[in-house]
Protein backbone atom coordinates (compact mmCIF):
# COMPACT_ATOMS: atom_id res chain seq x y z
CA UNK A 1 0.00 0.00 0.00
CA UNK A 2 1.20 3.72 -0.50
CA UNK A 3 -0.22 7.21 -0.69
CA UNK A 4 -0.60 9.03 -3.86
CA UNK A 5 1.63 11.76 -4.12
CA UNK A 6 -0.55 14.34 -4.50
CA UNK A 7 -2.43 13.40 -1.29
CA UNK A 8 1.00 13.28 0.15
CA UNK A 9 1.01 17.26 -0.81
CA UNK A 10 -2.10 18.10 0.19
CA UNK A 11 -2.02 16.71 3.63
CA UNK A 12 1.69 18.07 4.42
CA UNK A 13 -0.07 21.67 3.20
CA UNK A 14 -3.22 21.12 5.61
CA UNK A 15 -0.46 20.51 8.49
CA UNK A 16 1.68 23.19 7.42
CA UNK A 17 -1.24 25.85 7.61
CA UNK A 18 -2.17 24.22 10.98
CA UNK A 19 0.78 23.48 12.91
CA UNK A 20 4.05 25.31 10.98
CA UNK A 21 7.39 24.08 11.20
CA UNK A 22 6.19 20.86 12.37
CA UNK A 23 6.89 18.78 9.64
CA UNK A 24 10.29 20.65 9.23
CA UNK A 25 11.14 20.14 13.09
CA UNK A 26 10.63 16.43 12.93
CA UNK A 27 12.84 15.85 9.75
CA UNK A 28 15.74 17.55 10.79
CA UNK A 29 15.37 13.81 12.45
CA UNK A 30 16.58 10.63 11.92
CA UNK A 31 14.69 8.13 14.03
CA UNK A 32 10.89 7.27 12.33
CA UNK A 33 8.15 9.07 13.39
CA UNK A 34 4.81 8.21 13.20
CA UNK A 35 1.26 9.93 12.93
CA UNK A 36 -1.17 8.38 14.80
CA UNK A 37 -4.37 8.72 16.37
CA UNK A 38 -7.88 9.94 14.76
CA UNK A 39 -6.11 12.12 12.47
CA UNK A 40 -5.11 8.77 10.31
CA UNK A 41 -9.13 8.94 9.51
CA UNK A 42 -8.25 12.33 7.21
CA UNK A 43 -5.34 10.70 5.42
CA UNK A 44 -7.66 7.60 4.26
CA UNK A 45 -10.41 9.72 3.29
CA UNK A 46 -8.45 11.94 1.25
CA UNK A 47 -6.54 8.53 0.08
CA UNK A 48 -9.89 6.95 -0.89
CA UNK A 49 -9.45 4.19 1.58
CA UNK A 50 -12.71 5.55 3.73
CA UNK A 51 -15.74 7.48 2.21
CA UNK A 52 -16.18 9.00 4.88
CA UNK A 53 -15.29 8.81 9.01
CA UNK A 54 -18.23 9.92 11.22
CA UNK A 55 -15.73 11.26 13.97
CA UNK A 56 -13.45 13.99 13.87
CA UNK A 57 -10.77 15.69 15.90
CA UNK A 58 -9.06 19.06 16.59
CA UNK A 59 -5.45 17.58 17.15
CA UNK A 60 -2.56 16.28 15.61
CA UNK A 61 -0.66 13.36 17.26
CA UNK A 62 2.82 12.30 16.03
CA UNK A 63 5.40 9.76 17.55
CA UNK A 64 9.12 9.66 17.44
CA UNK A 65 11.23 6.22 17.72
CA UNK A 66 13.29 6.12 20.73
CA UNK A 67 16.19 4.06 20.57
CA UNK A 68 18.53 5.17 23.40
CA UNK A 69 18.72 8.68 22.41
CA UNK A 70 16.92 11.34 24.13
CA UNK A 71 17.89 14.46 22.19
CA UNK A 72 15.90 13.81 18.92
CA UNK A 73 12.55 13.83 21.15
CA UNK A 74 13.85 16.80 22.56
CA UNK A 75 15.19 18.55 19.81
CA UNK A 76 11.83 18.50 18.64
CA UNK A 77 10.43 19.96 21.40
CA UNK A 78 12.94 22.27 21.42
CA UNK A 79 12.28 23.53 17.96
CA UNK A 80 8.88 24.38 18.86
CA UNK A 81 9.29 26.47 21.50
CA UNK A 82 11.71 28.19 19.08
CA UNK A 83 8.96 28.69 16.95
CA UNK A 84 6.58 30.16 19.39
CA UNK A 85 4.67 27.14 20.50
CA UNK A 86 3.21 27.46 23.91
CA UNK A 87 3.61 23.67 25.46
CA UNK A 88 0.29 22.88 27.15
CA UNK A 89 0.48 23.38 31.39
CA UNK A 90 -1.90 20.17 32.13
CA UNK A 91 -0.20 17.68 29.19
CA UNK A 92 3.98 18.22 28.45
CA UNK A 93 3.88 16.91 25.69
CA UNK A 94 1.12 18.94 23.77
CA UNK A 95 2.03 22.17 22.08
CA UNK A 96 0.00 24.87 20.75
CA UNK A 97 0.63 27.16 18.20
CA UNK A 98 0.54 31.30 18.57
CA UNK A 99 -2.33 30.66 16.01
CA UNK A 100 -5.18 28.05 15.65
CA UNK A 101 -5.88 27.62 11.94
CA UNK A 102 -7.71 25.06 10.74
CA UNK A 103 -9.00 21.69 11.80
CA UNK A 104 -5.94 21.06 14.32
CA UNK A 105 -5.76 23.14 16.68
CA UNK A 106 -2.85 21.53 18.79
CA UNK A 107 0.09 18.71 18.41
CA UNK A 108 0.72 15.92 21.02
CA UNK A 109 3.99 15.22 20.29
CA UNK A 110 5.05 11.70 21.74
CA UNK A 111 7.78 8.98 21.82
CA UNK A 112 7.24 5.28 21.76
CA UNK A 113 9.81 2.19 21.92
CA UNK A 114 9.33 -1.63 20.89
CA UNK A 115 12.50 -1.83 23.47
CA UNK A 116 11.05 -3.16 26.68
CA UNK A 117 14.23 -2.55 28.59
CA UNK A 118 14.05 1.66 27.28
CA UNK A 119 10.20 1.75 28.29
CA UNK A 120 10.62 3.43 31.34
CA UNK A 121 12.66 6.30 29.99
CA UNK A 122 10.76 6.74 27.04
CA UNK A 123 7.76 7.60 29.52
CA UNK A 124 9.52 9.98 31.59
CA UNK A 125 10.73 11.69 28.58
CA UNK A 126 6.82 12.38 27.95
CA UNK A 127 6.03 12.72 31.48
CA UNK A 128 3.37 10.18 30.90
CA UNK A 129 2.34 7.61 33.78
CA UNK A 130 3.23 3.87 33.77
CA UNK A 131 -0.29 2.94 32.54
CA UNK A 132 0.80 4.36 29.24
CA UNK A 133 1.70 1.97 26.89
CA UNK A 134 3.35 1.34 22.99
CA UNK A 135 1.40 -2.15 22.51
CA UNK A 136 0.92 -1.89 18.73
CA UNK A 137 3.94 -0.34 17.63
CA UNK A 138 6.12 -2.71 16.66
CA UNK A 139 3.19 -3.70 14.00
CA UNK A 140 3.24 -0.18 12.92
CA UNK A 141 6.25 -0.37 12.21
CA UNK A 142 5.20 -2.96 9.53
CA UNK A 143 4.31 -2.52 5.81
CA UNK A 144 3.97 1.49 6.97
CA UNK A 145 2.66 4.10 4.71
CA UNK A 146 5.79 5.93 3.69
CA UNK A 147 5.20 10.49 3.62
CA UNK A 148 8.56 11.83 3.19
CA UNK A 149 11.81 11.54 4.82
CA UNK A 150 11.23 9.99 8.43
CA UNK A 151 7.50 10.43 8.47
CA UNK A 152 5.23 7.56 8.60
CA UNK A 153 1.40 6.64 8.96
CA UNK A 154 0.39 3.50 10.00
CA UNK A 155 -1.64 1.35 7.29
CA UNK A 156 -5.42 0.90 7.79
CA UNK A 157 -4.74 -3.17 9.79
CA UNK A 158 -1.84 -1.43 12.16
CA UNK A 159 -4.22 1.27 13.10
CA UNK A 160 -7.09 -1.12 13.80
CA UNK A 161 -4.48 -2.81 16.16
CA UNK A 162 -3.64 0.36 17.97
CA UNK A 163 -7.19 1.27 18.82
CA UNK A 164 -8.22 -2.47 19.49
CA UNK A 165 -5.24 -2.28 22.44
CA UNK A 166 -5.65 1.32 23.44
CA UNK A 167 -9.10 -0.32 24.26
CA UNK A 168 -7.71 -3.32 25.77
CA UNK A 169 -5.47 -1.94 28.35
CA UNK A 170 -8.29 1.08 28.90
CA UNK A 171 -12.13 0.12 28.40
CA UNK A 172 -13.54 3.63 29.54
CA UNK A 173 -11.97 4.68 25.75
CA UNK A 174 -15.18 3.14 24.24
CA UNK A 175 -14.30 5.65 21.28
CA UNK A 176 -11.78 3.31 20.39
CA UNK A 177 -13.58 0.47 19.70
CA UNK A 178 -16.39 2.32 18.41
CA UNK A 179 -13.61 3.36 16.13
CA UNK A 180 -12.51 0.08 15.23
CA UNK A 181 -16.28 -1.62 14.12
CA UNK A 182 -16.28 2.07 12.03
CA UNK A 183 -13.30 1.38 10.08
CA UNK A 184 -14.36 -2.12 9.69
CA UNK A 185 -17.33 -1.67 8.07
CA UNK A 186 -16.37 1.10 5.88
CA UNK A 187 -13.38 -0.28 4.71
CA UNK A 188 -15.06 -3.64 4.08
CA UNK A 189 -16.92 -1.76 1.55
CA UNK A 190 -13.97 -0.58 -0.32
CA UNK A 191 -12.82 -4.15 -1.74
CA UNK A 192 -9.99 -1.99 -4.14
CA UNK A 193 -7.46 -2.46 -0.52
CA UNK A 194 -8.37 -6.00 0.67
CA UNK A 195 -6.30 -7.60 -1.10
CA UNK A 196 -3.24 -4.97 0.18
CA UNK A 197 -4.51 -5.48 3.85
CA UNK A 198 -4.67 -9.21 3.18
CA UNK A 199 -1.35 -9.26 1.73
CA UNK A 200 -0.15 -7.73 5.05
CA UNK A 201 -1.32 -10.05 6.87
CA UNK A 202 -0.12 -12.62 5.62
CA UNK A 203 3.91 -11.34 5.83
CA UNK A 204 3.00 -10.48 9.59
CA UNK A 205 5.88 -12.55 11.30
CA UNK A 206 4.18 -11.56 14.50
CA UNK A 207 1.23 -14.64 15.07
CA UNK A 208 -0.32 -12.84 18.91
CA UNK A 209 -1.27 -10.03 16.37
CA UNK A 210 -2.82 -12.47 13.96
CA UNK A 211 -4.19 -14.14 16.92
CA UNK A 212 -6.09 -10.87 18.56
CA UNK A 213 -7.37 -9.47 15.41
CA UNK A 214 -8.60 -12.58 14.23
CA UNK A 215 -10.13 -13.65 18.34
CA UNK A 216 -11.44 -9.85 18.07
CA UNK A 217 -13.46 -10.63 14.70
CA UNK A 218 -15.02 -13.63 16.43
CA UNK A 219 -16.08 -12.47 19.09
CA UNK A 220 -18.16 -10.06 17.50
CA UNK A 221 -19.23 -12.51 14.99
CA UNK A 222 -20.46 -14.52 17.54
CA UNK A 223 -22.14 -12.30 20.17
CA UNK A 224 -19.63 -14.10 23.00
CA UNK A 225 -19.95 -11.41 25.19
CA UNK A 226 -17.02 -9.55 27.11
CA UNK A 227 -14.43 -6.94 25.84
CA UNK A 228 -15.77 -7.03 22.39
CA UNK A 229 -19.49 -7.18 22.98
CA UNK A 230 -21.45 -4.70 20.64
CA UNK A 231 -23.62 -3.80 23.31
CA UNK A 232 -20.80 -1.82 25.27
CA UNK A 233 -20.55 0.62 22.67
CA UNK A 234 -24.57 0.45 21.57
CA UNK A 235 -24.66 4.47 22.65
CA UNK A 236 -21.47 5.30 20.97
CA UNK A 237 -22.90 3.89 17.51
CA UNK A 238 -25.80 5.40 17.69
CA UNK A 239 -24.40 8.60 18.88
CA UNK A 240 -22.26 8.45 15.39
CA UNK A 241 -25.47 8.08 14.02
CA UNK A 242 -23.72 4.84 12.20
CA UNK A 243 -26.59 2.36 13.47
CA UNK A 244 -28.89 4.60 10.81
CA UNK A 245 -26.57 4.13 8.24
CA UNK A 246 -25.80 0.71 9.21
CA UNK A 247 -28.14 -2.27 10.57
CA UNK A 248 -27.78 -3.59 13.84
CA UNK A 249 -27.49 -7.43 12.48
CA UNK A 250 -25.84 -6.69 9.71
CA UNK A 251 -22.33 -5.32 11.67
CA UNK A 252 -21.52 -9.11 12.92
CA UNK A 253 -21.57 -10.73 9.42
CA UNK A 254 -19.57 -7.71 8.28
CA UNK A 255 -16.59 -8.47 10.60
CA UNK A 256 -16.93 -11.82 9.25
CA UNK A 257 -16.48 -10.78 5.81
CA UNK A 258 -13.48 -8.88 6.92
CA UNK A 259 -12.15 -11.91 8.66
CA UNK A 260 -12.42 -14.13 5.71
CA UNK A 261 -10.93 -11.42 3.16
CA UNK A 262 -7.86 -10.83 5.47
CA UNK A 263 -7.34 -14.72 6.64
CA UNK A 264 -6.01 -17.35 4.57
CA UNK A 265 -8.92 -20.05 5.01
Amino acid sequence: MRLEKVIIEKWKKDIEFCLPGLLDAIEKQKSKTFLIGACIFDVYQMQGWLKKFSRRTGDADFTIEYLGNSSEYQDVCKDLLKQGYRRDDIHPYRYHPQKVNGVYAYVDFLTFTTDPSLEKQAKAMMSVGESFNFEGMAFAKHNPLHVEKNIYIPNPLALIYLKMRSYYHNPERQKDFVDVVEVILRISMESNIMKDLRDIMENLTEVIVKQQIERMCLDIERDRGGLWDLDNIKIGLDERALLDEFEWDTIATTFEFFRMKIFKP
